[in-house]
């Protein structure tokens, strides 16, 4: 199995040459990392303009984020073409910038292949200062499949196989660091937490998921694959969806035609990324940027 960090060294992929970078600077609290996802599921020069702003807010935070992670379906189908045009949209990035591997990124046949090419591994691993990162393989369907992916399997809708709860297993075993935070494209299905839209959610293999985020004291779960913002706290985990990168957004979670009462706009279907802090004593937080916001505005929505 390709592994980095904790596990191992691979020599190739961009995201290896990230991790280094990452790992050489130095350390200072608190310290914060930006996460997006969903921004390039297939050619759309729409989502590009959005995804370009959201890159062009990033760069300008001030203390800048250690590093920025995309969470998935950004290269969509996962051509070489489309991995390269994605490269040039981060670009303008100061920051060490890693791709975590969606399932509209192998949508074509070649997409595994060429996602290991580009950028290594879909299961990696690394450290900055008191907080280990575990990145898995989370992408729901089959690589080249033509059915839904959410059509799912008898047991639910695939999510992590066995090979990536074994690498995210065995990196956290090992991991010195008190701080855990994993890396992911689809979240969990929470007893339907995303209706209308539960197939945003795996429960294929979700129990021993959630066991071992408990055992080895995982503190955070990042994501995407929901067209939202989203953010809950179960049994201490905090989980944190950020799939509002420029694809797309779901209409059932914002507008006059969203039932309930409230603002139903705050349930976080927003074109946005998520900045997330971590001090020194492993505290968390975290607040959305908003894409288009103007510099120095207050976050809407956070935690």
């Amino acid at each position: 199995m390709n592994r980095v960090g904790s596990l191992g060294a691979i020599t190739s992929g961009r995201n290896i040459e990230m991790i280094q970078r990452i790992e050489a600077s130095a350390v200072s609290y608190p310290f914060r990392f930006v996460i997006a996802g969903d921004t390039g599921a297939w050619p759309d020069p729409t989502a590009d303009g959005i995804f370009s702003q959201l890159v062009s807010q990033t760069a300008a935070l001030d203390p800048p984020a250690v590093f920025f992670a995309n969470m998935g379906d950004f290269a969509g189908p996962g051509t070489v073409d489309r991995h390269m045009h994605y490269l040039d949209l981060v670009e303008p990035l100061p920051i060490p910038n890693l791709c975590v591997i969606g399932n509209h990124d192998f949508d074509d046949v070649s997409g595994p292949d060429t996602f290991s090419r580009v950028h290594g591994p879909t299961n990696f691993d690394f450290a900055y200062g008191h907080t280990r990162f575990v990145a898995i393989n989370a992408a729901p369907g089959v690589p080249g499949m033509v059915e839904d992916p959410s059509a799912g399997t008898p047991e639910g809708i695939e999510g992590p196989r066995e090979e990536d709860l074994e690498y995210l297993s065995r990196a956290l075993s090992s991991a010195r660091e008190p701080n855990r935070v994993v890396l992911m494209h689809m979240p969990p299905y929470a007893d339907g937490h995303f209706a209308p839209h539960a197939d945003w959610g795996f429960q294929r293999r979700e129990q021993q998921f959630v066991e071992l985020l408990a055992t080895l004291d995982v503190k955070l779960v990042c994501s995407a694959h929901g067209l939202a913002f989203d953010t809950r706290v179960d049994a201490g985990i905090r989980f944190v969806m950020s799939g509002g990168g420029g694809t797309g957004l779901c209409s059932h979670f914002r507008g006059i035609c969203t039932q309930g009462p409230g603002r139903p706009e705050d349930r976080g279907s927003v074109f946005h990324a998520v900045e997330i802090t971590i001090s020194e004593s492993g505290e968390m937080s975290g607040r959305v940027i908003q894409a288009f916001e103007q510099p120095g505005a207050s976050a809407r929505l956070g935690f």
